[in-house]
């Protein structure tokens, strides 16, 4: 058998997760003439629409496992909180892409830091803290403000805490969780601009990055990005670097999203880094000659990658439960260009991302003022922020 084997259609991707992005990602696989199998504990997750076979089975089930892995001829994932040890496990029979080690990383924000510094990539500066008794002697190292994030279980604002001040600090760590794996202390990073870029990497050592998106958190939950990023070229240039050197430095195979911050006096800084399709990435369905799932199929199957192009200004803005409450869905479809993507999940709740709109136009400008329609129909206020970047973009 072939090191780096290659698997054409019709082969069987096997899938652990069945979440929105492991639907997107059936959608390109049977675009391309691809099977599918995916495993979940929920019967009716979104995937399980789409795919041949649906396991319904815990993520430790070890029998699970093994029916899952002789199913199937190559494997990959689509969040992290998954146990390491069960995709080592299926790396015994079947490539999973990416690999274990990446996951390793990636699900420990103290093991992502250590790769991060110890491979010489900007990071905001941090301290490690074992316990919370450990924290208030990083807070005094790293200074105030600061974010301390518990090391595992951390998404969408999950485990972390901003503490502004001293006064603050008892009252903070009191709403984190108590942990095993210990904490991160991080100085507060004052921004100009969330980024992140999407790359691709296959196992023939190519690799290649999508556009810079340019991100916006609400409550730390990503609510809108946009495609171009309005950053420099040279700042541009630098993501992208940055983001392949990092891939090649994990040799990776699949797709990882590097999220970064550029702060205010123009320094980029990697904050974290997820190893499978991601969020920011959804642009690339409706403005991209390739879109991310699709690099995903062709870097899993070991299938020749291109690279991608902006063919168009998009922006996407997230639907939460709490947004699907209010939106008119007739109205969003009058807007030219808008298209919505809804998951399909069977629970709602005010801060699960239920679904996301696209929205293409000539210009940037157009962009904007279609994603400020968008955002007043799912009842979100516009930034002043925002409302600065829009008045400058128009005088150039």
């Amino acid at each position: 058998m072939a090191l780096n084997p290659s698997f054409l259609p019709p082969a069987v991707i096997g899938i652990v997760g069945g979440g929105q992005l492991g639907m997107m990602t059936i959608r390109e696989a049977q675009r391309m003439g691809y099977r599918t199998v995916v495993w979940d504990p929920s019967p009716d997750c979104p995937a399980s629409r789409l795919a041949n076979e649906t396991i319904v089975a815990p993520f430790d089930n070890r029998a699970a496992a093994e029916r899952f892995s002789k199913s199937v001829d190559v494997i990959t994932y689509e969040f992290e909180n998954i146990q390491s040890d069960t995709i080592a496990l299926l790396e015994t029979s079947k490539p999973v892409r990416p690999d274990s080690s990446i996951l390793r990383i990636s699900q420990h924000r103290r093991s992502e830091k250590d790769f991060l510094r110890n491979n010489g990539f900007p990071t905001a500066h941090f301290r490690r803290a074992d316990s919370r008794n450990d924290i208030q002697k990083a807070i005094e190292e790293t200074g105030l403000p600061a974010v301390v994030k518990t090391a595992t279980s951390g998404y969408d604002g999950k485990g972390q805490v901003v503490i502004q001040n001293a006064a603050d600090v008892q009252s903070a760590l009191s709403s984190l969780p108590s942990t095993g794996d210990g904490y991160i202390v991080e100085q507060f990073v004052v921004l100009e601009r969330e980024l992140s870029v999407i790359v691709a990497g296959s196992a023939s050592g190519q690799s290649v990055t999508f556009p810079v998106c340019e991100n916006e958190h609400r409550e730390n939950i990503l609510h809108a990005t946009i495609l171009p990023a309005r950053v420099p070229d040279s700042v541009v240039r630098n993501a992208n670097e940055i983001a392949r050197s990092i891939a090649d430095t994990l040799n990776l195979v699949g797709v990882l999203c590097v999220e970064m911050f550029l702060s205010t006096d123009g320094t980029l800084l990697v904050n974290e880094l997820a190893p499978r399709p991601h969020n920011s990435g959804h642009c690339t369905l409706d403005a991209c000659n390739m879109s991310q799932f699709d690099a995903h199929v062709r870097t899993v199957c070991n299938l020749p990658l291109t690279q991608p192009r902006l063919l168009t200004p998009c922006a996407m803005v997230n639907l939460l439960g709490k947004h699907l409450q209010v939106l008119d869905i007739a109205e969003a479809l009058m807007i030219d260009g808008a298209k919505i993507h809804l998951y399909g999940k069977s629970k709602s709740e005010p801060k699960r991302k239920m679904g996301h709109i696209t929205v293409t136009a000539v210009t940037p400008g157009e962009v904007k003022k279609k994603m400020e329609h968008i955002q007043m129909l799912i009842g979100e206020k516009v930034s002043a922020h925002e409302r600065q970047a829009l008045t400058q973009q128009e005088k150039r």
